[in-house]
């Protein structure tokens, strides 16, 4: 099909509309190729393209059916994906540090950042309280504004989470991060239980989060050295936020995984947590 060429160079003679599309279909392979790769740590495939993001059009005149809003989060979805795959997907695929020194680790959460003021307001000013009154008028909308804020932090998590010889993680901005991304699957549940259910690229980014959110509170448990460090850590409204993100993200995985029909991943993931929240640093 060759979607993944430019169309003007591919299809010259093809409508608005069909080049549209075509950018459209491309923007489906590329994510789900990208944010696949990240959960599984996986070479990217979807690599080797001309398609520009900036020539999806903004312009949906013409266009049947095309919502707006749709194009927005094409858009970002589509920029995230990009910086995600070059800078997050490549070198995790060869177990190679994300970043090699403190100068390109700040200069790839400002890229991330300035992803992320591209998108517009609906998809990044809300909160729970203005999310459940979305939901309530606009499930779609909704459903794209939890989606694109899980990957996006999810990523940003990845980031400030890394580390090497000479970058070390910051904790700080991890816990953060983690904690917006499973706040997403949080409240994909409370509005939109039977797809959260299903959702397993929701679900195991979640789960991940949590992972990552254990592992950070049991390294920072390990490295109080004296009973004042020590309490100084339980007492961190972070850290305490941490863990009651993680205790949630188990109370969520339990529902899931009762009775007969009841899925084993989730009961998997409650007993990988708990262990974790049981650890003796914790």
């Amino acid at each position: 099909m060759g979607l993944h060429r430019d169309p003007n160079i591919v299809t010259p003679e093809a409508s608005a509309f069909e080049k549209q599309q075509r950018r459209k279909l491309w923007q489906a392979v590329l994510l789900q190729d990208t944010f696949l790769t990240v959960l599984l740590s996986l070479p990217p495939s979807a690599t080797h393209t001309d398609v520009n993001v900036d020539d999806f059009s903004d312009d949906t005149s013409g266009m049947p059916d095309f919502d707006p809003t749709d194009t927005a989060y094409i858009r970002g979805s589509w920029a995230l994906a990009n910086l995600v795959q070059e800078t997050i997907c490549s070198p995790r695929s060869l177990d190679l540090p994300i970043c090699t020194t403190q100068r390109q680790k700040s200069k790839l959460v400002a890229d991330f950042r300035a992803v992320y003021r591209s998108f517009p307001d609906v998809f990044r000013s809300w909160d729970a309280d203005t999310m459940a009154r979305l939901a309530a008028r606009d499930r779609r909308v909704a459903r794209q504004a939890l989606f694109l804020a899980s990957n996006y932090h999810h990523n940003l998590m990845l980031v400030h989470a890394s580390e090497s010889a000479d970058v070390p993680v910051n904790v700080r901005a991890t816990l953060d991060a983690a904690h917006e991304a499973i706040c997403a699957f949080f409240l994909l549940y409370a509005h939109f239980e039977d797809e959260a259910r299903v959702w397993w690229v929701f679900n195991h980014r979640a789960f991940l989060e949590a992972l990552c959110m254990g592992s950070v509170l049991r390294e920072a448990s390990a490295a109080a050295t004296t009973a004042a460090d020590s309490d100084q850590v339980a007492r961190d409204p972070l850290f305490a936020r941490a863990k009651s993100d993680i205790n949630r993200m188990i109370q969520i995985m339990r529902m899931m995984g009762e009775g007969e029909q009841g899925s084993e991943v989730a009961r998997t993931r409650v007993t990988v947590l708990s262990e974790l929240l049981c650890s003796p640093a914790l």
